[in-house]
């Protein structure tokens, strides 16, 4: 027994149905694939400018979720975080780490000085299509907008600064707000933000860097020399102050000393030392002085000498009267 198998028709309702079914079986495989290739999220700090056909459109997209036609539409993505572009000697430094890469300037006196520098910046996120029309890059803004444009106001501001003014907080800040003001203007122009430009050094040439070194240590020594008289100068004032004190205590000392307080001090001085002191005349002073000699007995008397001055005889003669009462011819 056989089966006859009929062919699939071919009438045009068939055809037309059997298109349909493929038809809606593509969109169901491609509208997954599609999806994925419309969806453009944005991540913070970070914008996507809109472009149509490989042109900018004038549209950004600002971070969230968005949506684009795939086939005609692409973005670029830019970032709007603060940026730093660093020019040093030191390497290891800035976007020319393998060499050094300071600015060298030549001052108003003619002398070659290096400069370190960093300017920081940003995108500005509302010029972003216009900074993406001129460079595209952060990279190529650099290279073809900061490097020469700080460079170049670096150069002609530090040719107005002698090499005695450059090096100093002054100086530095006069190029520091020369740099500013330049590079705020061009920086405006091509959708960027300037946040800050930064003099990290001065480098000076060593026979003047050797010069000034030598300068501020004449300058300490002159300093400590000057210190050193001050002190001297107060040691002197003291010491004069002093002896000037004792002069005036000693005069009003001697003011208020008569003959009998000198002689009753000088009484008093010999009690303390193994001295005789024998008083005769009026005014009492004594006429012989002898030490005792350690060991003499006090008895002996054989080497006492007596001054028998006529001062000593009138002395004795004065107090027999007084304590007989008569006169001695």
């Amino acid at each position: 027994m056989s089966s006859d198998i009929s062919p699939p028709s071919t009438s045009p309702k068939s055809l037309a149905r059997t298109a349909l079914i493929a038809g809606i079986a593509v969109l169901l495989l491609a509208a997954p694939i599609t999806g994925l290739l419309a969806w453009e999220p944005v991540e913070e700090g970070n914008v996507k400018v809109v472009k149509k056909w490989g042109a900018t459109t004038g549209e950004v997209f600002e971070p969230g979720a968005h949506f684009i036609n795939p086939i005609s539409q692409s973005t670029a993505s830019l970032s709007v975080r603060p940026q730093s572009y660093t020019m040093s000697s030191q390497q290891g430094e800035g976007e020319q780490a393998q060499r050094d890469d300071a600015i060298t300037v030549l001052t108003e006196d003619g002398l070659r000085t290096d400069i370190d520098v960093t300017v920081r910046y940003r995108v500005d996120a509302s010029k972003s299509v216009s900074f993406y029309r001129s460079y595209r890059t952060l990279e190529t803004a650099e290279k073809r907008l900061i490097r020469p444009s700080i460079r170049s106001v670096l150069r002609t501001e530090a040719g107005r600064l002698p090499v005695t003014e450059i090096y100093t907080g002054e100086g530095q800040t006069q190029l520091k707000k020369a740099a500013e003001k330049q590079l705020s203007k061009d920086f405006a122009e091509a959708g960027l933000i300037l946040e800050a430009v930064q003099i990290r050094n001065v480098e000076l040439p060593k026979q003047y860097a050797q010069a000034v070194e030598e300068k501020e240590i004449t300058e300490q020594r002159r300093q400590q020399k000057q210190d050193e008289l001050a002190v001297e100068k107060l040691e002197a004032d003291r010491k004069r102050i002093a002896a000037q004190g004792e002069a005036d205590a000693n005069r009003i000392l001697s003011q208020s000393l008569d003959q009998r307080i000198l002689t009753q001090k000088y009484i008093d001085k010999l009690d303390q030392t193994n001295t005789v002191y024998i008083p005769v005349g009026d005014s009492g002073y004594p006429q012989f002085v002898r030490s005792i000699e350690p060991g003499a007995n006090a008895g002996d008397t054989s080497n006492i000498t007596v001054d028998t001055s006529k001062a000593e005889i009138e002395s004795n003669t004065s107090l027999n009267r007084s304590t007989d009462g008569t006169t001695n011819d």
